[in-house]
């Protein structure tokens, strides 16, 4: 199924996480965080500032932005007047690149137009600039188009989204929901493909879709889950030190509670 993605594709030999030599992250940008019912134009800020820093620190970024509810109100516009999925999710695309360029604005070392290619992270990155991408191909989300991204510079992925992590149970109906501060990538895709046959919609405690769970598994992307809120949290997970949220990588150690 990543047929498509094989020009693209530079597998990861040895993933590094945060605190270690390699300093290169690939940040998922949810967009039910940054546009969960309106423009989080305040978010986008904190969020980006919070880049600023790190980047001024010597740590290095590509950025995938996603569609968020301006995205789901125009796939159901499309829907209403008669259009297929692949003309939804071409319009999809086009939202998540009209945030990626609200992101671009807020950044100071970004680059100045929303990629598509995604060879060109690399020599971006090393010109000093910071590559944002939105949507690319029908079918995927922008998750996957970060974990391309992160096998392709051999990155540590990080999703900050509208949850602390990833949990047992969906916290919105459950008050013994739990958060999993660790779990392997064997696990988050067992937790996710059940929850994606429990429900067409997407489920709050699991945030990462399959084929994106598919491509940090192939190549041990080790991957964080966040709360996009907390952006000094996200400052403390990329300089290595204590934070909260879901860390994936793919150890024998990590487990997930039974109840999963």
């Amino acid at each position: 199924m990543f047929e498509m993605f094989q020009n693209y594709n530079e597998p990861a030999q040895q993933q590094q996480g945060a605190g270690s030599s390699n300093q290169t992250f690939v940040l998922s940008i949810s967009g039910s965080s940054i546009v969960p019912d309106r423009i989080n134009t305040a978010l986008i800020g904190k969020i980006c500032n919070s880049i600023n820093n790190l980047y001024s620190e010597g740590y290095k970024f590509a950025l995938s932005v996603g569609g968020g509810r301006t995205c789901r109100d125009y796939a159901s516009a499309v829907k209403a007047l008669g259009s297929n999925r692949f003309l939804q999710d071409l319009i999809g695309i086009e939202i998540t690149r009209a945030n990626a360029m609200l992101v671009i604005n807020a950044l100071d070392r970004a680059f100045p137009v929303v990629l598509s290619d995604l060879l060109r992270a690399r020599e971006i990155i090393d010109a000093g600039k910071i590559p944002v991408y939105g949507g690319i191909i029908p079918g995927y989300t922008t998750d996957a188009v970060a974990a391309v991204l992160a096998e392709h510079l051999n990155a540590t992925f990080i999703n900050i989204t509208n949850v602390d992590g990833i949990y047992n149970l969906d916290p919105r109906i459950s008050r013994s929901a739990k958060l999993i501060p660790k779990m392997s990538h064997e696990k988050l895709l067992a937790v996710i493909m059940r929850s994606a046959g429990e429900s067409a919609e997407p489920s709050q405690h699991v945030v990462l879709d399959i084929p994106c769970a598919l491509l940090l598994k192939r190549s041990k992307i080790r991957t964080f889950v966040l709360n996009a809120e907390d952006t000094a949290n996200l400052e403390a997970a990329v300089r290595g030190q204590e934070f909260k949220g879901t860390v994936v990588e793919s150890t024998e150690e990590n487990e997930v509670p039974e109840e999963l």
